[in-house]
């Protein structure tokens, strides 16, 4: 199934000079989109998919034979095709409530990484990091309040089961049965990621944290407080997790 977003990028590199170059991106691009529309996780970390400065020299430059007026509509194509690649991560995001970026190979090495570890994943979402637990035996209490469903797919087609709780009742009732709390792309203006902070701290819990630093996510008093932990482990997971636009984000252990 070709998904209309991905159909409009295949119909611009067809009427392109030379856009079969960017078949190979689209093509990854239709993975991902055909994995999380059957409830999959992609397999593999992304690839950077916007075009870089060195990618839009070597096509131009593939263009010299043209004359001015093919060549300035050319330029015009490639515009809209560079644009419209930028719209993938929140393509993703209105499309499937696919926020951080959950590979298989991600989850793989991050359960391999932390063995016999319980976690209680908050805000989840649809549950694509509680899935990547389970896909490798790893126990994952996963929990949303499920108020995005209302106005997204964000809690509305789960991967796993999700308890109905807002973060702080699930890790009030939670605390004592699990090891670490995983809070991955906490909204940068709600403070509750600074709560979270203080009661798995109080508890004494592990705090993974998918997000940008004084970025995309999380509040800026959550950063100020938190104290990163500095671990060989995680700069493994963040070695294989995806960085493929201009947003910087990553795994952070902190306490």
């Amino acid at each position: 199934m070709s998904l209309s977003y991905i159909g409009e990028l295949r119909d611009e590199i067809s009427v392109l000079p030379n856009g079969r170059r960017f078949k190979a991106r689209i093509d990854f691009m239709d993975h991902i989109c055909q994995a999380l529309s059957d409830k999959e996780l992609p397999k593999y970390h992304f690839p950077q998919f916007q075009l870089s400065e060195k990618d839009l020299y070597s096509y131009l430059g593939s263009l010299m034979d043209l004359d001015q007026d093919a060549y300035d509509d050319a330029v015009k194509k490639l515009e809209k095709f560079d644009h419209d690649l930028r719209e993938f991560r929140t393509y993703l995001q209105v499309r499937f409530g696919y926020w951080a970026t959950i590979t298989e190979d991600f989850m793989k090495t991050w359960s391999e990484l932390y063995p016999d570890t319980q976690y209680l994943e908050l805000m989840a979402g649809n549950g694509y990091i509680s899935r990547g637990f389970k896909d490798f035996n790893v126990e994952s209490i996963c929990t949303d309040d499920l108020s995005w469903a209302k106005q997204s797919q964000t809690g509305l087609k789960t991967l796993v089961e999700v308890e109905n709780l807002d973060a702080i009742t699930a890790l009030e009732k939670y605390q004592n049965a699990v090891d670490a709390v995983v809070l991955a792309w906490s909204p940068d203006r709600e403070k509750i990621d600074y709560d979270i902070l203080q009661l798995a701290r109080k508890a004494g819990l592990k705090l993974f944290v998918i997000g940008e630093k004084n970025g995309a996510t999380n509040s800026h008093k959550f950063w100020e407080y938190a104290e990163i932990v500095e671990d060989t482990k995680i700069d493994q997971l963040n070695k294989i997790y995806s960085h493929y636009d201009l947003v910087n984000d990553r795994i952070y252990l902190v306490k």
